[in-house]
């Protein structure tokens, strides 16, 4: 990288900065080579390397009365001329006891002197400027508390990232419930894959799984429809998409004939499934060739199916053609909260050939309420979690049904104007889309074990130092480097410890104790087939 500016003779330090009138004995070390984006620093003969930390140890530079430019140490060499010290720049301060800001508009020159840093000025460093923070941990390394900007963070979405066992699942449970401590009123929606969250938030949260959740099928747009009652198959696709949009619209317009809004294929307004199969049969009447009636049968049969399979009673129940969607908003946005501002949604006894379906629908959901509640007279922000986000906002568009990516990656696009949070949760974040987690401001990531997962975030950093990026593959359980919106600089953070009641049940079976047991009998096993064969209900 080209030096802009350079001096291994070390020139006098510039007259009138934060240290003018002491000897320069007062500084630990000098600057002696300035870039855009780094210094290199000699240390003063005797001086402990120790004294300014180690890697990831932070320092000031005076380069004016009252203005500091901080750095975070990202390398150490010996020379002939003693201790040089690598420096990434971190931020600056323009004067006495003023807010830091990101970046740096004075540059230090060759001479000038640099000083360690203590607790107090610590913290002042990495304190939000204004509003409201929560603490999460501490910043690496000393015990100053790293706090997070929950309107920053919120506003501008959020990513946790991590390969598997790093602690993905407490971190996000730890700052969730360090807002929530916060903000009572809050309204979250996670969407768990695994069934993990349900135990970390029994205390703030409303657990639902398909046994207790409705989430009746005339809530799904027509392209929903189309991949639950057709699917993806070529043959007479494109007739039986057609068949089904006149029957759709024919049915909805029947149940809402009272409604004043005009209807189409899309309104969420209840329907009969009955109504839906009795225009089939009457288009088929008409019909004249036998050969002609093969797609009205095979989507009557398909319909049929889904109506009498017990898996799909959440969704197709006979009993869900009541009008029952302000409930349904109400209960999974929490809204009222009653104290439980978390809901926590267990997609793992969703059957895989409607899973990316439901998704879809329960993040348009979302945005569709927050957008109409926006034209309102109030609106009410939402925090939307995906965990396992790889799997929904796949980098690489799937060669079936979509849905659910395109209205995440709406969602990181527009949420923001309308009041809508995204926060995303994955251990392959290389395979995430890319233009939706470039629209996470702020990015929590825990150790990186894969080298194409761990310089894909360096890349999708909003602010990466090399100090931070290099030290991904280094980090310990419980630690993460922490950038963007949601603090005020980049930095390093041992996570608190949070109790075992609070985190995400989400720790891996250990073998040397279960197989040294040795209890199982065959009653373990008739219990486990009888949990199978009912789908998780008993």
């Amino acid at each position: 990288m080209t030096e802009y500016y350079n001096d291994d003779s070390l020139a006098p330090s510039r007259g009138g900065g934060a240290d003018a009138g002491q000897a320069p004995s007062v500084g630990l070390g000098r600057v002696r080579t300035v870039n855009a984006s780094k210094v290199k620093i000699l240390l003063e003969q005797g001086v402990d390397p120790s004294a300014l930390g180690n890697i990831g140890g932070l320092l000031k530079i005076a380069i004016a009365p009252g203005c500091w430019v901080f750095g975070s140490i990202h390398g150490i060499d010996d020379s002939a001329q003693g201790v040089v010290l690598h420096v990434d720049f971190v931020g600056e301060t323009t004067r006495d006891g003023g807010p830091i800001s990101r970046g740096v508009s004075s540059y230090p020159l060759p001479g000038d002197h640099v000083y360690p840093l203590d607790n107090d000025e610590m913290a002042l460093l990495f304190a939000p400027s204004e509003g409201l923070s929560v603490r999460i941990g501490t910043v690496y390394p000393g015990d100053v508390p790293a706090v997070i900007h929950p309107d920053n963070l919120l506003s501008k979405h959020f990513a946790v990232l991590g390969s598997t066992g790093t602690g993905k699942s407490s971190a996000l449970a730890l700052m969730i419930h360090r807002i929530v401590e916060q903000l009572p009123q809050a309204h979250i929606l996670i969407l768990d894959p695994h069934n993990e969250y349900a135990a970390a938030f029994s205390d703030i949260g409303v657990h639902y799984d398909p046994t207790t959740l409705s989430l009746p099928y005339w809530l799904m747009n027509f392209e929903e429809h189309i991949e639950v009652f057709i699917g993806q198959r070529e043959v007479s696709r494109e007739v039986e998409v057609d068949i089904l949009k006149r029957s759709l619209l024919a049915a909805r317009k029947k149940s809402a004939r009272h409604a004043t809004s005009r209807i189409t294929v899309d309104t969420p307004v209840p329907y009969k499934m009955t109504d839906l199969l009795s225009d089939l049969d009457t288009q088929m009447g008409r019909l004249e060739k036998p050969e002609t009636l093969l797609p009205f049968l095979r989507l009557k049969h398909k319909i049929e199916e889904l109506r009498s399979d017990e898996r799909f009673g959440f969704m197709f129940s006979g009993m869900l053609i009541n009008d029952t969607f302000p409930d349904i908003v109400a209960r999974l946005l929490r809204m009222p909260s009653d104290g439980r501002p978390v809901s926590t949604l267990d997609l793992s006894g969703v059957p895989s050939d409607i899973v990316d379906v439901v998704v879809s629908l329960l993040c348009r959901m979302v945005f569709d309420f927050a957008l109409w509640s926006r034209k309102g007279a109030s609106a009410r922000p939402l925090l939307l979690v995906c965990e396992e986000a790889h799997r929904y906002v796949p980098r690489t568009q799937k060669p079936r049904f979509d849905s659910a990516r395109r209205v995440i990656e709406r969602i990181a696009k527009e949420g923001r104007k309308y009041g809508v949070s995204l926060g995303l949760v994955s251990q392959r974040p290389s395979d995430v889309s890319e233009s939706v987690l470039s629209q996470c401001g702020t990015i929590l990531s825990m150790r990186m074990n894969n080298e194409r997962d761990a310089a894909f975030v360096a890349s999708a950093m909003p602010e990466g130092s090399e100090t931070f990026l290099n030290s991904i593959s280094s980090l310990r359980n419980r630690e993460c480097i922490l950038c963007g919106e949601g603090v005020a600089v980049p930095m390093r953070v041992r996570l608190d410890y949070l109790s075992d009641n609070l985190r995400p049940s989400s720790a891996d079976p250990a073998f040397s104790e279960n197989w040294a047991d040795g209890s199982e009998d065959v009653s373990f096993v008739r219990t486990v087939i009888e949990r199978w064969r009912s789908g998780g209900a008993r």
